[in-house]
C-alpha cells in the first residue's frame, strides 16, 4: 500500500489558505497539515478601518476560525495545528513546531506561506498596529490594544505614506472628526505620498488627506521615536532635527519577512525566500529541485499584493499535482501583471491605479472606500 502524501503548509493567511483549499479540492488522497500561531485568520485588507473605527465592523466580519473553513473536507485529509514553526529540517523533511503536543511534523512537500509583518522605522519603536498578522496566538487582543490607544489619542504621527499609511491616515482623520484639538501628521520619506503609484494618484491622495485635516510632510524621515513613560507622549524626531510630539506614533514603513524558522540557504540577504518560476524554494547549496515551495509575501517576488495570490496559488498547486500525481506539466509564474490598486481616503473618497489610469474618486469609493471589501472577506479566504 502506497503511503499517503502529506503537504504541510506554514502560514494561515491568504496564500496558505488558498493552497490548502486548492490541494484538497484538486489532488486526490493528499493530507494537508496547516500550521498557524492563531486559530483565526485576519482579513487585514480592511485593517486601517478596523483599527481606527472599531465600532463600525464587528470582529466576526474580519476574524474567521480556521478549522471552520475546512469542515467540508474529510477529517483524515485535513489537520490544523495551532503553533509556531521554529525550524525546518529539509534533509529529514520535518518541521519543528512550538506550542503543540506533536512538536515534529513530517512532510512530503512543504509550502512556506508565513508572510511578513509591519516594520517599524529602523532604530525606532512604535505602537503595535496589526496591519498584518502579528504571529500572536491572540490577534484579537493585538487589534483591541491599538483600537483602545487610538480611542484615547487626540494627536498621532504616522510614518510611511504608502497605501497603508494613506488609508490609515484617512480613517483616523474621520475617526477624530468629533474630537476637539486633534492633530494628525503623515510623514513621507519620499517627495510625495503613494510613491509607487502614478504621480496623479499621489497628488489626489495628498489633496484628499489635506481636506480631512491631515498634515502631510514629504521628503522627511523619522530618525527616532520614543515614548516618555511619565508624560505618556511620543517624541518623534525627524531627520532635519524637528521633533513632533503626539499621543500615539504608528509606523507603516514597509514589512519584514517572517523567516525565523527558515534555513538561511533559502533566503536572500534581506531575508526573503528565493523562488524560481515554479514557486519552488531555491537553496544556495543545491541546484536540485526540492520539495519546498513558497508563496506570497515571504517570497522575493516583487509587488507583494493580494491581487497576485490567486495566480500564485494556481501555479503552485499545479506543480504540486505534477510532483505528486505525475500528471500534467509544471506551470510557470510570470507575475507580469499591470498595477491594480485602490486606495481609500476615508469612506467617501479615494484614488489608485489601474494600469496607466488613475481612477476618479467616486470609482475608488464604489470599489473599496465605502466598505473596505468587508462583505467579500469570506471569498478571499475561501470560506464557504
Amino acid at each position: 500500500m502506497v503511503a499517503q502524501t502529506t503537504v504541510v503548509i506554514i502560514g494561515g493567511s491568504y496564500g496558505g489558505l488558498g493552497v490548502a483549499h486548492a490541494v484538497l479540492k484538486g489532488i486526490p488522497d493528499v493530507k494537508v497539515v496547516l500550521i498557524n500561531p492563531s486559530k483565526r485568520v485576519y482579513f487585514n485588507l480592511a485593517a486601517p478601518r478596523i483599527l481606527a473605527k472599531p465600532h463600525e465592523i464587528p470582529a466576526e466580519k474580519y476574524l474567521f476560525p480556521i478549522p471552520d473553513l475546512f469542515k467540508g473536507y474529510p477529517s483524515h485529509l485535513f489537520e490544523f495545528v495551532q503553533g509556531t514553526a521554529k525550524s525546518i529540517d529539509d534533509a529529514g523533511k520535518t518541521v519543528n513546531v512550538q506550542g503543540v503536543d506533536r512538536s515534529v511534523i513530517p512532510y512530503d512537500y512543504l509550502v512556506i506561506a508565513s508572510g511578513s509583518s509591519t516594520k517599524a522605522t529602523q532604530g525606532t519603536g512604535s505602537a503595535l498596529a496589526p496591519f498584518k498578522t502579528t504571529g500572536s496566538d491572540d490577534i484579537e487582543t493585538d487589534i483591541k490594544n491599538i483600537q483602545e490607544k487610538l480611542s484615547r489619542a487626540k494627536s498621532i504621527v504616522i510614518a510611511g505614506a504608502g497605501p497603508v499609511g494613506v488609508e490609515f491616515a484617512g480613517e483616523v482623520a474621520e475617526a477624530f472628526k468629533d474630537k476637539t484639538g486633534t492633530s494628525i501628521t503623515l510623514v513621507s520619506a519620499t517627495n510625495r505620498v503613494l510613491p509607487t503609484l502614478k504621480e496623479g494618484a499621489g497628488a489626489a491622495a495628498e489633496r484628499l488627506l489635506q481636506n480631512l485635516g491631515v498634515n502631510v510632510l514629504t521628503s522627511r524621515k523619522v530618525k527616532n521615536a520614543e515614548l516618555d513613560a511619565r508624560s505618556n507622549k511620543w517624541s518623534v524626531v525627524l531627520d532635519g532635527g524637528e521633533t513632533l510630539t503626539a499621543d500615539l506614533y504608528v509606523s507603516t514603513t514597509g514589512v519584514i519577512p517572517n523567516n525565523d524558522f527558515i534555513p538561511a540557504k533559502f533566503l536572500t540577504s534581506d531575508g526573503w525566500v528565493v523562488v524560481d518560476s515554479e514557486l519552488r524554494a531555491q537553496s544556495s547549496d543545491s541546484n536540485e529541485k526540492g520539495a519546498i515551495y513558497a508563496i506570497g509575501d515571504i517570497t522575493n517576488l516583487p509587488m507583494r499584493l493580494l491581487s497576485r495570490i490567486a495566480d500564485q496559488v494556481s501555479v503552485l498547486v499545479a506543480n504540486l499535482k505534477a510532483d505528486i500525481v505525475g500528471q500534467g506539466k509544471h506551470s510557470q509564474y510570470s507575475g507580469n501583471k499591470m498595477t491594480m490598486m485602490v486606495v481609500p481616503v476615508g469612506k467617501s473618497a479615494g484614488t489608485g491605479q489601474f494600469g496607466s489610469w488613475v481612477p476618479w474618486s467616486f470609482v475608488a469609493t464604489m470599489i473599496k472606500s465605502k466598505n473596505f471589501l468587508i462583505p467579500m472577506a469570506p471569498s478571499f479566504i475561501s470560506a464557504k
